[in-house]
């Protein structure tokens, strides 16, 4: 009895002095371990892995923080900052003088994995009780299933492997936002760090403007740390640079039209005058770095998406065409004074602009697709050029496809630069014909709510099923389906219509 009350104070229960014995043991461990590590290891490297280990706990125990630190990873592009192995089955290229891989890891994917794991811990433990869809759930496992036949016929088993890695991560990323975004309170805050997110990318491409970088740092045997920003005010033929912010200009283009998706929806959601400011001159800035990109892509995109707004928008629909004409002349005059106010910032006082120049292209052409690139020795591939050699190399592989990841050796292209294309290609019909059923399951739950246009859920729908019009049509022309960023905002536009259908299945 006297010794026991000398192990521990009086005021102090033994079982709590036990629990403070044990955190002072692994906290001392944990401080002999990392001291150990500094003398072996640079001391980045010693600051990575306590981060890591950090971010574990955290994201195990609060899966949610996780979500919303995805929402500002995702869209940093895997081109423009990434860890790669160099080993000769990694496919490289080399643009501006510089090389990239193409099984590069994303700066995401340790949070994405500490995150699900947080979420599966979190169902074992009954925390949760978020379900996907049935019709949603069922797409997600036959096209997991069939993916991985597939590596029996692909070209490359340990590139189909990263490939599909890639695809089950995405899924992965999907249903983690689903998940989350469980409440309209939650819901909101989602919206509000995406939002944030992309007015930081657009930040970041005003000043990228002035930067060209360009690092290559290998560790670790083959493994290399990359990050490139390609900058500059002016091209070489004279023309403006495309901005751009952690991803390339396209990319940027993509981001921005969800940019302005989203703030548009929460502009018509909020009351307040203070907000509302905010959420405008957010619309405005978007629209800003849309026409910096000079994607031809990125703005027929913003256009399309502002015609189904203005299309299924009960109080525009009715003028529709009015609206539409007052849109793109806006749009024209604001794309030429930006051009123009850029050229005597870059020191010029004419530029030829790009859309501007692939316009005239157009004309005398008449190709719409591919203006120009037959004028031209040192052009790049058209997209009939990459779309050519995926069908010729489909042959008689058509049904099933040549495998996942295979694209790339029909022509050394990053991707097939379309998102239908590249399921066409690597998974044939059937993968072709699961990627519809997934935009049919989600467009399916918006068709009930088309008219209901009055509650937050409501306006959240309208907004982002036009936003997806967007998506869609860039994604026909750009990307593959490896593409996170579609994943991300899809995650996000079915929450939306779930949450929609249970408010009002609610209010009947």
């Amino acid at each position: 009895m006297i010794s026991s009350e000398k192990a521990c104070p009086l005021w102090m229960p033994k079982h709590i002095a036990a629990k403070h014995y044990v955190i002072y043991s692994v906290v001392f461990l944990y401080l002999v371990c990392s001291a150990a590590l500094c003398a072996l290891y640079p001391f980045y490297v010693v600051f990575a892995v306590n981060l890591l280990i950090v971010l574990s706990v955290l994201f195990l125990i609060k899966p949610t923080w996780g979500v919303y630190c995805l929402i500002f990873l995702v869209p940093i592009s895997r081109e423009t900052i990434y860890f790669a192995f160099t080993g000769t089955w990694n496919i490289h290229f080399i643009f501006r003088q510089s090389e990239f891989y193409l099984n590069a890891l994303p700066v995401y994917t340790p949070v994405l994995l500490l995150t699900c794991a947080g979420f599966v811990l979190h169902r074992w433990a009954s925390l949760s009780d978020v379900r996907l869809r049935p019709d949603i759930k069922t797409l997600f496992a036959a096209i997991t299933v069939y993916a991985a036949i597939t590596l029996y016929w692909t070209q490359n088993m340990l590139h189909g492997i990263s490939q599909y890695y890639y695809l089950v991560s995405n899924i992965m990323l999907f249903t983690v936002i689903v998940y989350t975004a469980v409440t309209e309170d939650a819901h909101k805050k989602m919206l509000w760090c995406l939002l944030v997110s992309c007015l930081i990318e657009a930040v970041l491409s005003y000043w990228f403007r002035s930067l060209d970088t360009y690092i290559d740092y290998g560790f670790a045997g083959d493994i290399v740390y990359g990050m490139r920003i390609y900058g500059g005010l002016l091209a070489s033929d004279g023309s403006p640079e495309q901005a751009h912010g952690l991803q390339d200009a396209h990319e940027t283009s993509m981001l921005m039209n969800i940019f302005i998706g989203v703030a548009a929806a929460l502009f018509l959601t909020v009351r307040s005058k203070g907000p509302r400011i905010f959420l405008g001159l957010c619309v405005i800035t978007g629209l800003s770095v849309v026409i910096g990109t000079e994607s031809r892509a990125g703005a027929a995109a913003f256009i399309f998406m502002a015609m189904c707004f203005l299309f299924i928008n009960k109080k525009t629909s009715k003028h529709f065409m009015r609206y539409t004409i007052v849109l793109l002349a806006a749009a024209l005059v604001f794309y030429i004074v930006e051009q123009k106010i850029f050229s005597v910032m870059a020191g010029k006082d004419t530029t030829i602009m790009r859309l501007l120049r692939i316009g005239g292209q157009i004309v005398d052409s008449g190709d719409v697709i591919d203006p120009g690139l037959s004028k031209s020795e040192t052009a790049g591939p058209g997209r009939r050029t990459i779309w050519g050699y995926g069908f010729s190399g489909l042959g008689a592989k058509w049904p099933v496809g040549i495998g996942i990841g295979s694209y790339k050796y029909l022509y050394r292209t990053p991707h097939a630069h379309s998102v239908p294309f590249s399921f066409l290609f690597d998974l044939g019909l059937i993968g072709f014909v699961l990627f519809f059923l997934i935009l049919y399951a989600i467009t399916k739950h918006y068709i009930r709510l088309i008219k209901l246009q009055d509650t937050y859920m409501q306006l959240m729908s309208m907004c982002l099923m036009s936003t997806l019009a967007a998506v869609i049509f860039h994604g026909c022309f750009d990307y593959d389906y490896t593409y996170p960023l579609f994943w991300l905002f899809g995650g996000l536009l079915y929450s939306t219509l779930l949450l929609a259908a249970k408010s009002e299945e609610a209010l009947t």
